[in-house]
């Protein structure tokens, strides 16, 4: 089994309060196809040949943002590995102040089971190779911030389902948020300034999708976007034998239904209506995009 070691790649620049919006657009200069070179990205170096992997990519597969996101995904040509080093990095051109930034984006995971990846947000000094800070989405759902140690923020995610990540470094510690909400607060992994950025994963099964990043652009909600944040949603009835009504205050876009291995299931939506009268008795996952936001409940199938 291959096993990959990242190796330096040293950058000199100074630090500046830059701020940068990459959505993977091809108005921003991106392609679809392998990020390795594209603008300031690479991927996982394999001191080999080739001499970075090749199947991280800019894909029009699925977007929270415009039409590409940045997709990080299994490489068959090696074995999983024991840390999470295969994905995509992007060298800052100024470096962020650990004390004072912001960095947030969307991630639209696959699968979540025994076998399937963890899928991590790096933020690291590569020029003394370490890391400041980190998000892992682990492989059982939960949502893991590190410290001293990798800690639980009590907070989940669901497959196929598009999450607001961000972390926030002050003079007195960092902070992270999920869909808006602070979830922990907790001191850096190291006192760095942050020279490059990574979405990495340890090479099992799924895929994860990331896109609309914002370095050091976020504002303040307005009410509109408060109002967004405060939609609430509810499904019944649950248990269900044929149809499950969804109650929500805005307009439903899309439904979709996948059993707990991440297979989706075919089912129809009418208006606040889903048919789910031919799937098999168990327990199911609807993910529901409204206008404002994206939902997912878990159902009983009786």
């Amino acid at each position: 089994m291959k096993k990959l070691y990242i190796f330096a790649i040293s950058l000199i620049s100074i630090s500046s309060f830059a701020q940068e919006t990459i959505s993977f657009e091809a108005s921003e200069g991106f392609t679809t196809g392998n990020i390795n070179g594209q603008k300031t990205w690479i991927s996982t170096p394999t001191n080999s040949t080739p001499a970075n992997v090749q199947n991280q990519v800019i894909s029009a597969e699925a977007a929270s943002s415009g039409s590409n996101s940045l997709k990080i995904t299994k490489e068959t040509a090696f074995g999983g590995q024991q840390s999470p080093i295969i994905g995509a990095f992007n060298n800052l051109a100024a470096p962020l102040t650990y004390t004072n930034f912001t960095l947030s984006f969307d991630m639209r995971i696959t699968e979540k089971s025994a076998s399937s990846s963890d899928f991590v947000f790096q933020l690291v000094n590569n020029t003394a190779q370490l890391y400041v800070t980190q998000i892992r989405c682990r492989y059982d759902g939960k949502v893991m911030v590190p410290t001293t140690v990798w800690n639980d923020t009590g907070s989940t995610w669901n497959i196929n389902t598009w999450y607001r990540f961000k972390v926030e470094g002050t003079s007195a510690n960092m902070k992270y948020y999920l869909n808006d909400v602070l979830i922990y607060t907790g001191a850096p992994m190291s006192t760095n300034n942050i020279d490059q950025i990574r979405f990495v994963h340890d090479n099992w099964s799924g895929t994860a999708y990331i896109d609309n990043i914002k370095i050091n652009n976020e504002s303040s909600l307005s009410t509109k976007d408060i109002a967004k944040n405060s939609e609430t949603l509810s499904i019944y009835p649950n248990p269900a034998t044929d149809i499950i009504k969804i109650n929500t205050s805005n307009k439903i876009k899309h439904v979709e239904v996948y059993d707990l291995t991440g297979k989706r299931m075919n089912v129809t939506l009418d208006r606040d209506k889903v048919d789910v009268r031919n799937l098999s008795a168990g327990v199911y996952l609807l993910n529901v995009e409204t206008e404002g936001r994206n939902f997912t409940e878990k159902f009983i199938k009786k």
